[in-house]
């Protein structure tokens, strides 16, 4: 399978994948022939794009390498909006069982990821461009326990890190909607008064889901940063505990993949970069090491832009050159003849450089 951005879609394309709206609703099937209703509906719904199966990419099973499957995401962005909507209604409770359903699920998460021999995630780019407050923090939890693994975390670790990275930003819920669904930019009494949703979701946390502290300072601490510049208290470097510096990077990595209304979204190349050249700024440097070393700038299934003037599919990332994958490359006036190229061991092929996506 190959992802194709939405405006090169064409009627009777192959989806390789099961398509989902913002609820986790089915919308289109594995196997659906593409047709220009269906292209519409993807425009309108603001999709990246999505994954196709065609002759130049029916080897390649992205499949296999899922770390989480749809069901199961799905299921966590049902639960997380459940939640969240349950807080704003202060119909959340300790008597709920509030927190035996989010162990329960974030269990079966953290036993997936944890037993995976997976080294590199390949983020799935099948997303809506918009802030979908219960995705994105569902896709920052899977992210932050993620680097959690890479960092030699125990399962324990996992679980508690899990539950702090899926709630880290509950505290939106109590921000005014006229704050937190402002287009333009936040006047400085506005920005004031969205800092506090650290504050408010630290204790919503703390006082109805989890009194573990090291869940609840990831939640409150999300938003410092390394070198000191961030808030809600100005903490520095190592005074920042762990699950609020490993959070802070995967929330800013899945964000820059949106789009707001002052930029277009980042390619994960972007993003990818845009982490990396703020370690020991924004974000502890271990942690950053650790992201470089886990996420693929170029996720398997992207076609990209090659130096050469050709362009080449991502089939498999190099562990040990995860920015240098293995590519299928080919000329777009003649896709049907390719060659492999491993970038990082072909010594013919070490001249080539990837541009971006196409």
């Amino acid at each position: 399978m190959r992802f194709i951005k939405v405006n090169a879609l064409e009627t009777g394309m192959t989806t390789a994948r099961p398509i989902y709206d913002k609820q986790g609703t089915l919308l289109i099937k594995k196997g659906h022939s593409l047709d220009s209703r269906n292209i519409t509906a993807l425009h309108n719904m603001r999709y990246v794009g999505v994954y196709i199966i065609d002759a130049l990419s029916h080897d390649l099973d992205l499949e296999l390498e899922e770390m989480v499957d749809d069901e199961t995401r799905n299921s966590a962005v049902s639960l997380v909006q459940s939640m969240y909507a349950r807080a704003a209604d202060a119909k959340l409770s300790k008597a709920s069982n509030a927190a035996g359903e989010v162990t329960a699920l974030i269990t079966d998460i953290v036993e997936h990821i944890f037993e995976s021999n997976q080294s590199v995630i390949n983020v799935p780019l099948l997303r809506t461009f918009d802030e979908y407050t219960y995705r994105h923090s569902v896709d920052v939890g899977m992210l932050t326990i993620m680097l959690g693994k890479a960092m030699n975390l125990s399962k324990e670790n996992l679980m508690d890190l899990g539950k702090s990275a899926f709630f880290h930003d509950l505290g939106k819920m109590f921000v005014p909607l006229e704050i937190l669904n402002k287009e333009g930019r936040l006047t400085d009494k506005e920005y004031d008064i969205m800092k506090k949703h650290t504050q408010l979701g630290y204790d919503f946390v703390r006082d109805i889901l989890f009194e573990n502290k090291a869940v609840t300072s990831g939640v409150l601490f999300h938003h410092e940063k390394f070198d000191g510049t961030g808030y809600p208290h100005g903490l520095k470097g190592l005074d920042i505990p762990s699950f609020g510096r490993m959070i802070a990077v995967a929330d800013v990595y899945d964000a820059l993949g949106t789009d707001r209304p002052y930029r277009r979204a980042f390619s994960p190349s972007e993003s990818y970069e845009a982490i990396l050249a703020q370690a020991g700024t924004s974000f502890d440097p271990e942690i950053v090491l650790a992201f470089r070393d886990t996420i693929a700038p170029f996720p398997a299934g992207i076609t990209v832009k090659l130096s050469n003037g050709l362009h080449g599919l991502v089939m498999r990332n190099n562990p040990t050159f995860i920015a240098r994958p293995l590519i299928k490359v080919f000329n777009p006036a003649n896709p049907t003849r390719y060659k492999l190229v491993d970038l990082a061991n072909d010594m013919d092929a070490l001249h080539i450089t990837i541009l971006g996506l196409a």
